[in-house]
């Protein structure tokens, strides 16, 4: 890779008023020299004819060199500006590709060089493409908070506090014959410490994922309670199909909508109900598998139906998830049993809401009630929420548990020893999400993602 220098066109292909070349590598001074006749100023707009390998004019437009260190790579970098015509992109092109040791570079080869040479970390490139790729004013924002180095910054903190304590522990295991309890205390604090902080990263890069990803609403409940209908009133489709038949859904279906700049994906899912037939069970199956994905679900109930009977199937439902605190209960059909709309306190002091989705009774409360998820979810956290990735909140979720345990075991062993090998392990983890530690099977999936020219 130092050897070979790449070009790649860094604006999406198709006509447009301008269209921009990007080169890095060594051999871009010589790229330079060929096309456009010279070396222009450094980081300066310099309005140039570009040439072909005869010498024969192709374009005009505007230049700009970037010597190394000081680029984006971090190698000679130039950007030519032409035109937007794919004709005189593809010619450009073939010019620059007649240079020896220039080839056109791979996928992602442009951020890949850039981490490899220390301009930025591998969170800050897993972001650049997060950033293109975003569909939602806020994850613009926070995707740009990661290329910032929000997230880094964090993740540099935890490492620098796990070095500290292993420097104690390494103080501790050199000098054995030091009073071994005034450092207990000082461990003690900062296994603390330590515990809070990651608990905090944790938290902010799984709501940075779940902006990433659309912020999961499941609508489940029992069967003819009207989850559909509530579906296509907040979805604003007609998406599912409504009849008066029990287990009429028995698919899962997907809607996106935006609310204040964040990405909701409502899931409509089978009724929950025992049966014997075959494809109905399939659809409940799927309709638990989305629950156990889901980040907050809407547990509909049909008011026609005691109040004995909802109280049990709410609480035989709260016990089989695993955050109680992620249900809202929609108490549907108060047409029938003729109850007002609105927000109640229901058994054991928990909230829940009452609607007719029939005569649109309540729907108003329902999508303010949404709405106040959403701030729930992001809005309070828009200073320290960043863009995350899987691979992030599986490393982070992974330590968290270690920490824990070790915090555990510290206190029933006061065993050193195990405390320093274990805050090494943690550390070597912390260094996988930066990539000061990565290996090339994990950088290969990630740029294999980017587009070409980036």
């Amino acid at each position: 890779m130092t050897i070979d220098t790449i070009v790649a066109q860094s604006t999406p292909y198709g006509r447009s008023g301008v269209g921009i070349l990007r080169i890095s590598g060594f051999k871009t001074s010589d790229v330079s020299e060929k096309i456009l006749g010279l070396l222009p100023p450094a980081r300066q707009a310099y309005y140039a004819t570009f040439l072909d390998n005869y010498g024969v004019a192709i374009d005009e437009g505007i230049a700009i060199w970037f010597p190394k260190p000081n680029s984006f790579t971090g190698e000679d970098v130039l950007e030519l500006h032409a035109h937007g015509n794919p004709i005189i992109l593809d010619l450009l092109m073939k010019s620059i590709l007649l240079v020896k040791n220039v080839r056109i570079a791979r996928p992602g080869e442009f951020s890949e060089r850039a981490f490899l040479n220390g301009k930025i970390d591998l969170i800050q490139a897993e972001s650049i493409i997060k950033l293109i790729n975003a569909t939602t004013e806020s994850q613009v924002k926070f995707a740009l908070k990661s290329l910032q180095g929000r997230f880094s910054e964090q993740i540099d903190y935890l490492i620098n506090s796990i070095i500290d304590i292993r420097m104690l522990l390494e103080a501790v295991l050199n000098f054995p014959e030091e009073d071994c309890d005034i450092y207990d205390t000082q461990i003690e604090k900062k296994l603390k410490k330590i515990l809070i902080n990651i608990k905090n990263v944790y938290k902010n890069a799984k709501l940075g994922h779940i902006e990433r990803d659309a912020i999961k609403i499941v609508i489940s409940g029992q069967t003819n309670a009207g989850k559909s209908t509530i579906f296509n009133l907040l979805s604003c489709k007609n998406s599912a199909i409504i009849t008066n038949i029990a287990g009429t859904t028995r698919d899962v279906l997907c809607e996106n909508i935006q609310i204040k700049g964040v990405q909701i994906q409502l899931i409509d899912t089978a009724g929950f109900r025992k049966t014997d037939n075959i494809i109905e069970k399939i659809g409940i199956s799927k309709a638990w598998e989305q629950v156990a994905l889901s980040d907050h679900i809407f547990f509909v109930l049909d008011d026609t139906n005691n109040i004995f009977y909802q109280k049990q199937k709410i609480t035989s439902f709260i016990k089989k998830i695993k955050y109680k605190n992620q249900v809202t209960i929609i108490i549907n059909k108060c047409d029938l049993s003729h109850r007002k709309v609105g927000i109640r306190k229901y058994f054991s002091g928990r909230t829940y809401i009452m609607i007719s989705a029939k005569y649109l009774s309540g729907i108003k409360i329902l999508k303010q009630h949404l709405q106040s998820l959403v701030q729930k979810f992001m809005i309070n956290n828009t200073e320290t929420v960043f863009l995350t990735q899987r691979r992030h909140l599986n490393i982070l979720r992974s330590i968290k548990k270690q920490v824990i345990n070790l915090k555990e075991n510290w206190f029933v062993f006061k065993n050193f020893e195990l405390l320093a090998e274990d805050f090494k392990i943690i550390q070597n983890l912390l260094n996988e999400i930066t990539g000061s530690i990565t290996s090339n099977d994990i950088l290969n999936s990630i740029f294999k993602n980017f587009c070409i020219g980036k």
